[in-house]
């Protein structure tokens, strides 16, 4: 498995074969909306994304870091299903990177505050986050388009004393 820079393709091939959970959370956190139509927001989302690539060319996963503000981000992530559990390990690991970068104050893309947003039912989801590092810092009751909770996780960068 290799990690390139996102293309329209990578997002098309991936949101079309997106988990149903995949699915689920996107229908909440952004309404109905067609799977060609999220995969060209994706791609146009605004900061670095990416695409993990089997051997073959195959894209499997895709993920980045959207850059809502000058000091905050949203981490995303979407996976194909059937992706390899050895794949998964280097999908947290690059991922630790993403979030390690995003959070250094020297980097172009570097936020003090990183977000992700997680279904409240989705245990997997939100372990997959505290694992590259995230705290919970609290759901949003109801917040989904059919009332599902979303948990808000974070990463804040720590201040330095003057």
């Amino acid at each position: 498995m290799t990690l390139t820079e996102l293309t329209l393709a990578d997002a098309i091939s991936v949101v079309g074969r997106m988990r149903d959970r995949d699915r689920e959370c996107v229908r909440e956190l952004v309404g109905e909306i067609s799977d060609d139509d999220f995969a060209i927001d994706r791609y146009r989302s605004y900061g670095p994304a990416w695409a993990l690539r089997d051997e073959a060319g195959m894209p499997w996963a895709i993920g980045g870091l959207t850059l809502v503000s000058g000091w905050t981000g949203v981490l995303w992530l979407v996976v194909a299903d059937g992706l390899p559990l050895q794949s998964w390990r280097k999908l947290v690991r690059h991922t630790r990177t993403i979030l390690v970068n995003a959070m250094d104050p020297l980097n172009e893309h570097g936020r003090r505050r990183v977000e992700a947003h997680v279904l409240a039912s989705w245990p997997q989801a939100q372990a997959l986050v505290a694992q590259v590092g995230m705290e919970h810092e609290g759901t949003r009751r109801a917040a989904g388009s059919t009332g599902a909770d979303i948990q808000i996780w974070a990463k804040v960068r720590e201040q330095q004393e003057n």
